[in-house]
This record gives structure tokens, sequence and C-alpha cells, in this order.
């Protein structure tokens, strides 16, 4: 039997979503809402399904939904498909305060409901297999840095930074003890963020996050005993790359004669072949199979949670 879903909110991303579903096996989108026209109107002649302007009028018509709107109405439209009795794909971040993603989370499972936080980065191929190869490390940096000031109603840690953040929670399985943030801010929105945390094990994570970068990066390095991973993220591929002394080395920090250490370098690049298809059949076979989550609400939460602290304590960059 299909599933029929819906999804509110329709600009780019909301978009994808809607497009993924249209061709979702076992799945059937039977509308989208949005209050903009011409948004309504582009998806109708798209995809050939109605689009309504507010998200009550899905009520009845769906079984499960993506939201995909702005944060501001994360927590309204969230709860009232919950307590509709709707699963709830909800797209990062999950709400603007904890409070009110505990208390989506307590009515998901008092209900017995899926409700998924669209956290994209955990679906990507070369992430699965990053997460086998992390022991002990030392160091984490984290670079997420573009030119698009698209998002208007959180600002660049809650939108970018909390990819990473939420990574390297994953990754370290602690949480930090302690850390520090500063950034800058243009047009009342924080725009440029750096952090640095430090974790119980001794592990170190550094953040940059800017949404006001001539240059695009996305990339994840870790230094841990013996080597190096570096994880680069673009448009069509992931490059994996780990660096380390050579195999069979009998002195893995043997310096040859012009001062450097012999280095051995292995790549592997993974193509990038829609993790939001990946994102979105998990959450449907969460429904349809009751597949296990890949992460919890927890870990959900507690990513949301050291967003929202490292945005209040952020402190603007002094110009000098």
């Amino acid at each position: 039997m299909e599933l029929n879903v819906g999804v509110v909110g329709v600009g780019v991303m909301g978009t994808y979503h809607a497009q993924v579903y249209a061709g979702l096996p076992g799945v059937r989108l039977v509308g989208v809402a949005d209050p903009d026209p011409f948004r309504q109107a582009a998806i109708e002649q798209d995809l050939e399904i109605p689009a309504y302007s507010n998200p009550e009028e899905l009520l009845g018509r769906v079984q499960a939904v993506s939201i995909a709107s702005p944060t501001s109405h994360h927590y309204a439209q969230a709860r009232m498909f919950l307590e509709a009795g709707i699963h709830v794909l909800l797209e990062k971040p999950m709400t603007r305060t904890a409070h009110e993603a505990r208390e989506l989370v307590r009515i998901a499972e008092q209900r017995g409901l899926v409700l998924q936080v669209g956290h994209i980065v955990r679906f990507y191929r070369a992430v699965s297999d990053l997460m086998q190869l992390v022991r002990g490390p030392w160091v984490l940096e984290a670079r997420r840095v573009g030119n698009n000031r698209r998002i208007r109603d959180i600002g660049v840690v809650l939108d970018l930074m909390i990819h990473d953040l939420d990574l390297v929670l994953l990754l370290l399985k602690e949480r930090p003890n302690r850390y520090t943030v500063v950034g800058r801010q243009v047009d009342g929105l924080d725009e440029y963020a750096q952090a640095v945390l430090d974790f119980p094990s001794g592990a170190r994570a550094l953040f940059t996050a800017s949404r006001i970068s001539p240059m695009a990066e996305r990339s994840l390095t870790i230094t841990q005993p013996g080597e190096v991973l570096r994880l680069d993220f673009n448009s069509e591929y992931t490059e994996l790359s780990l660096h380390r002394a050579p195999l069979g080395a009998s002195d893995p920090d043997k310096v040859e004669p012009n001062g450097r250490t012999q280095v051995q370098v292995e790549r592997t690049a993974f193509n990038n072949d829609n993790p939001l298809r990946r994102q979105l059949k998990h959450f449907v076979d969460r429904i349809q199979k009751g597949e296990p989550p890949l992460v919890t609400l927890e870990d959900d939460l507690l990513a949301l949670e050291l967003a929202l602290e490292l945005s209040a304590a952020l402190q603007p960059v002094m110009a000098r």
C-alpha cells in the first residue's frame, strides 16, 4: 500500500523533497502547501499535484509530511501534524528553542509516530565510511563556507554549522565540556562564526561557518594517531583521503634527508548520488517497514541544544 505524503514549504529544499517523493517507490505525493502563489503554480505545473496555501489543507490527505518551511514555523506546524497522527520529517534545525524540540519529541513518542530531523550529511556514503575510520582523534576541523544568504530567520550557526556539530558529536559520542565562539553580524544576523570545542577525551574540534565567503568550501579534517583523514564535499562527489605513514615502515616517524616525513595517501571518491533520496527513503522505510532510526532523537536534541548555546554565546569579532 502506498504511503500518502505531502510537503510543507516548497522553497529550494522543499521543492527537492517534493521531486524526490514524486519518484519514490511505495509513495504517493498528494500535495504541497506554501503561502507563495508563484511556488504553488510552479509545483502544480512541474509535478501535476495540488498545491495549497495552508498546511491545514493537507490534514486528512496525508499519512506523512516533510516540513521545509522557515524555522520560525517548525514548531507549530510539526505539532499540528503530530497531534493529527501524521509522521513528520522536519528539516534542521528542529525548532527555535530546545523546549519546543523536546515537546515535539514527547508528542511523537507518546503517539508512536516517526519524527525524523533532516540532517542530510548523515546520508552521504563517504560519511558512513568515515565513521568506521575514526579512532581516538586529537583534532577535528570543519569548514562550511560560501556566499548564500537566502535563509533569513536564523543565523549561520543554526543554518550551517549545525551540520558539522551533529557529525562531530556522532563521531566522538561525547558532549563538549567547554567552548569559545566568535562571529560577525550582517544586517542583524550572524553570518560568520568560528567555534572551538574541547571534549572530555582530550579531542578538540574547530568549526568555521560563513554565508558571506567569496569562496565555497565544505570539508572535515581529522587528525588522529599516525594519520590524517580528510573529507571534501562538492556538488558532484565527496572525496575521502587518508594520509599516513607507509604500511610496513619500520619507523612511521622516520624523517627523510630533505627533512620531510614519509606519507602515504589513499583517496576514494564517492558519487553524491542523491543523499536526500536516501534520507527520505529511510523516513518512509521507518514508517512502512519499522526500520530502526539511523540516530536517536536524543542525538538530534543534543546537536540542536549545542547549536543554540553557541549561537546565544556568540561574541562579535571586533573591527581593527
